[in-house]
């Protein structure tokens, strides 16, 4: 039968029994599957996933054919109800769609799929993201409505686009538990928008990581440009040597290397101040008849500025030059953060003007808030007012680190604190959990706790996904104010998160919390964990933590239980600081246990640490006074 014959006979059994004659072809011809692409949904949707996979450039034709507009009349399976709310869609009206599919559902009325498609479709293309995630989401909240899988694909690229990658893993996920497959191009979207979200206290790169093992075992054919994302998925776990792996798969597949996967090795190793790497990519980098890049000599700039070689790192400038590659923004940004992170404020300020004076180079908001994180390590915050205003003067517009770190600046002023954030609503940025962070941790520099809660309650008011940081800054209020079970509950909250990463800090000040509050049979549990964490990450053995538990029995005068911990800390390589032992020293010093408190004097002495002997003397006097 031919295609018109098919659309002919569309919404019957018929139909789909044809599409099974034809899909069982090899290849069906693309106009076959345009044609009957454009009958029924279930159909469309066998289609659409069938011919994704043969070619990405026949499914973007199926994606243009699906969105073409269509007169509800022409869909029988679509109820007279609903005939308004897709004549509100084809006329643009989106607001009033939205207000009458709210009533179709009020009204108990079922909605068809493709009604739901067409608005959600609708609405991106007006670049209005969150009014179509909410159509979406009340489409799942009941009984969830399996939609087209090219409706999936759209709100995950938008939501990725918004900068929200938790929120389209989520509609990822829903994807899949609509029994859809994603493919290749629709992972790696999720996987590098991960990729490019570097904070501490989120799991991204645990993510990025786990998505591509994910299409890993899915074994489809991969191109470079999904190696390329599966090697930045590997260095952002420091999965170096798997990442190596991945480029010799492609010269075993005979997939052509570029620049870039050697640049992608070297941003790893760069992460790592891994130096002693860099001569065996560049000889690889030779071998394959490559020549480094501006993005090559950048990479090798922060590869040494991470290892501290300021000397190498300016080397490479010159060897880049040399080479005929022309030094760019990143360049000079790259050797600003290292003189910068070396507290050498003004070398940083020279590099500046060396790029003022280079051809076509112009200082980006990345040179100058690099900068004014200089000037604001130095204290010389007038002057990093004076590099924001020169900024300002010269077209650069200032982003969140920016005044962030101005913000951070001005930790012990709350006046000038929130001075600063008004100029920063005023120059149209808007603030960013880092922001809020910024102005929590200022809060307990001034020991104002009571002021973290209620940054923290407008915080997620504002609709802001708090991170580790955030709730490690709310669980310290917390325990500060004396509500240990609620310092807890934050904690609990923070590791069921799936935007949010428990790590050692917020376990240090969970177990704090606990230890002042004389909760330590719950205490030791988290330390267990904290320890645990700590060796999988191949970290120490916290200190912090460690040394919470004994000020913890010290102030129930439990000498015997706070000596076990500090052993349980030594045999686990831990390093102990002078405060433990000065702790324990005193511990049993005023428990009597005078022994035990020469041994810890002794094993201070033997570790280089000498005790404070005249403390001990006036705890002793303490001690036989009573």
């Amino acid at each position: 039968m031919s295609p018109k014959g098919l659309c002919q006979i569309w919404g019957t059994s018929s139909s789909v029994s044809a599409l099974g004659v034809f899909l069982g072809t090899s290849k069906p011809p693309t106009r076959i599957l345009l044609s009957l692409h454009s009958t029924c949904r279930d159909v469309r949707r066998s289609i659409s996933e069938t011919a994704s996979l043969q070619s990405p450039v026949l499914g973007s034709l199926i994606t243009s054919s699906y969105k073409t507009p269509r007169s509800a009349a022409s869909f029988p399976s679509v109820n007279n109800a609903e005939i308004k709310l897709l004549r509100a869609i084809s006329s643009g009206q989106l607001d009033t769609a939205m207000e009458e599919l709210k009533r179709l559902k009020s009204s108990g009325c079922a909605v068809e799929p493709y009604s739901i498609e067409r608005l959600v479709e609708a609405l991106l293309s007006k670049q209005r993201f969150r009014a179509a995630l909410t159509v979406f989401k009340s489409s799942q909240h009941t009984t969830p409505t399996q939609l087209h899988y090219f409706t999936y694909q759209s709100l995950v690229t938008a939501a990725i686009k918004a900068g929200e990658p938790y929120t389209a893993l989520e509609i990822f996920r829903q994807l899949q538990a609509a029994g859809l497959t994603p493919n290749y191009i629709t992972y790696c979207g999720l996987i590098s928008a991960f990729g490019k979200v570097r904070r501490r206290g989120q799991p991204s790169a645990d993510l990025a990581y786990q998505l591509w093992q994910e299409l890993c075992s899915l074994q489809l054919p991969l191109d470079a440009a999904a190696f390329r994302t599966g090697m930045n998925a590997c260095i952002s776990v420091g999965k170096l040597t798997e990442a190596r792996q991945l480029l010799q798969d492609m010269k075993q597949r005979n997939i052509a290397l570029d620049i870039r996967v050697f640049n992608i090795l070297l941003k790893g190793y760069s992460r790592r101040g891994g130096v002693s790497a860099v001569p065996s990519i560049l000889q690889e980098m030779a071998d394959a008849g490559l020549k480094p890049s501006a993005v090559t000599y950048n990479t090798l700039i922060d590869t040494y500025v991470t290892a501290g070689q300021l000397a190498q790192a300016r080397q490479t400038c010159a060897d880049a030059q040399a080479a005929g590659v022309a030094l760019d923004v990143w360049s000079y940004s790259g050797l600003i953060k290292g003189f910068v992170q070396n507290n050498e404020l003004q070398a940083a300020l020279e590099i500046l003007q060396e790029m003022k004076e280079a051809d076509n180079i112009t200082p980006n908001e990345v040179t100058y808030s690099t900068l004014i994180d200089g000037c604001v390590r130095a204290g010389v915050i007038d002057t990093g007012k004076e590099l924001l205003s020169e900024m300002v003067a010269g077209g650069v517009k200032p982003n969140a680190v920016t005044y962030n770190t101005l913000i951070r600046a001005y930790a012990m002023d709350d006046k000038e604190a929130f001075g600063m954030l008004n100029e920063m609503g005023k120059a149209g940025v808007m603030p960013t959990v880092d922001t809020f962070n910024t102005l929590m941790d200022a809060c307990i520099r001034r020991v104002d706790p009571p002021a973290v809660l209620r940054l923290f309650r407008r915080m997620v008011q504002s609709g802001y996904s708090p991170d580790a940081v955030s709730y490690t800054t709310l669980i310290t209020a917390l325990s500060w104010l004396g509500r240990s079970a609620e310092a807890l509950e934050a904690f609990k909250e923070l590791d069921a998160s799936p935007s949010a990463q428990v790590d050692l800090y917020a376990y240090n000040a969970v177990i704090s919390a606990l230890s002042v509050a004389g909760r330590m049979t719950d205490a030791r549990s988290y330390l267990q964990q904290a320890a645990q964490l700590a060796q999988d990450q191949a970290a120490p053995a916290p200190v912090e933590a460690f040394g919470a538990i004994i000020k913890g029995y010290a102030r129930l005068n439990q000498a015997e239980a706070a000596l076990d911990v500090m052993r349980d800390f030594w045999q686990q390589g831990g390093e102990p600081d002078d405060s433990m032992f000065e702790v324990l020293v005193t511990l049993c010093v005023r428990t009597g246990e005078f022994r035990k408190a020469l041994q810890v004097v002794h094993a201070m002495d033997k570790l280089g640490r000498p005790a404070d002997k005249m403390r001990i003397k006036k705890v002793l006097e303490e001690f036989y006074r009573y």
